[in-house]
């Protein structure tokens, strides 16, 4: 939604050429036409004038454009059957936000109605509020029309939710269906493997970015996807040893810079919870080029240590 400069306040403003009398139900005014000072919906331009029937019919078309809470602020002068006026601001959108003008209107009478004897609403029995109520009270609107409305709003808003909750469905079934084909691929990979009886770990190569789908910076969630996956060596031993580690980078083109100490960094993280001793390029930070030693944890399954991946030569 784009930013309003228009000097128009928040709160209604009403004036009227009659004394209002509720009671007198032939006396009620009727709402005329609109003119639209500025709104963040495209639908209006600035100081359009409408018919009143016409821009409650396109006003309630943009409330329903918003259905998951936002709204376009419009701000409007309605002027009545008297020459009176009634100048406001409505937040067109679905939810607890307005449908039209005379939803705007009936909604403040309404809850006034509900709440204005209240101890703890004594705003509402000041002289400008009760002037307010008094003046919507004196207003032709047409509640049912209103209404109508609202069944239309919640329609919408049930089609979204339900459409919603279909999305993160797939999303689920999607996720869980990779996993599985991820699974069995891997273990197809496992079983292919000719581990050496002497070998007591992998020197792995996982090379990782940022993954924009899957992240939501607003909340501190950043992912990473892994996007290569390379078994460099086995290994005699589970000692972290970074002349190993580059030693095991010729094995293949991709990873065969980081041999070189001017290209590439030891990282240690010896601590409670740290990754151990591992080698990355230089300007690794979370994402990029990473070799490690995963040591075999189950001697009889030596294969289920090793993730999916492509093997270098000498493991091949």
């Amino acid at each position: 939604m784009k930013p309003l400069d228009i000097p128009l306040p928040k709160q209604d403003v009403a004036k009227t050429t009659s004394t209002p009398r509720a009671s007198n139900s032939h006396r009620r005014i009727t709402p005329i036409s609109v003119l639209v000072h500025g709104s963040e919906s495209r639908q209006f331009q600035t100081n359009d004038i409408w018919d009143f029937d016409d821009f409650e019919q396109k006003a309630l078309e943009v409330a329903l454009d918003n259905p998951n809470g936002g709204y376009d602020k419009t701000f409007i002068t309605v002027t009545f059957s008297d020459g009176s006026e009634h100048q406001c601001r409505l937040d067109l959108g679905c939810n607890v936000n307005d449908l039209g003008f005379s939803d705007h209107c009936l909604s403040i009478y309404d809850y006034h109605q509900q709440n204005h004897d209240k101890p703890d609403m004594a705003w509402m029995r000041e002289d400008h509020q009760l002037e307010l109520i008094g003046l919507i009270e004196y207003y032709q609107l047409d509640r049912v029309q209103v209404q109508q409305a609202k069944a239309k709003a919640r329609h919408i808003i049930e089609q979204v939710k339900q459409q919603q909750e279909a999305g993160k469905r797939e999303q689920v079934k999607a996720r869980e269906e990779a996993i599985r084909i991820h699974q069995q691929k891997e273990q197809t990979f496992q079983e292919s493997l000719n581990i050496p009886e002497w070998a007591q770990a992998a020197i792995i190569a996982t090379k990782t970015e940022y993954d924009s789908e899957n992240s939501c910076p607003h909340t501190g969630d950043y992912q990473s996807k892994t996007i290569k996956t390379i078994i460099l060596a086995w290994s005699k031993h589970t000692q972290q040893r970074f002349p190993e580690m580059r030693k095991a980078c010729l094995n293949h083109p991709d990873t065969a810079f980081l041999h070189d100490k001017t290209q590439s960094k030891e990282q240690r993280e010896n601590y409670s919870m740290g990754a151990g001793n591992y080698l990355t390029e230089n300007n690794y930070l979370y994402h990029g080029w990473k070799v490690r030693k995963q040591r075999f944890w189950d001697e009889t399954n030596k294969a289920k240590s090793v993730p999916l991946g492509e093997l270098a030569v000498c493991c091949q």
